[in-house]
């Protein structure tokens, strides 16, 4: 359980850096912020940062 919560706590300091909210933008609908937003947790919970971060660039968590 400890390396379960490290992780989560991983994931939402990623989200946070990233200011995910402001990279979605305001055009984007709460569905679709909603799933790149899972996305993102979900690759974070497994992948390197740097990797996750170049997937956003390329917006895979909204394509994806």
């Amino acid at each position: 359980m400890g390396a379960q919560m490290q992780q989560d706590d991983g994931a939402e300091l990623l989200l946070e850096s990233l200011n995910i909210a402001g990279r979605i933008g305001a055009r984007a609908d709460a569905a679709d912020s909603a799933r790149s937003e899972r996305n993102i947790l979900q690759w974070a919970s497994y992948l390197p940062r740097n990797c996750v971060e170049t997937m956003i660039r390329m917006g895979w968590d909204k394509t994806t």
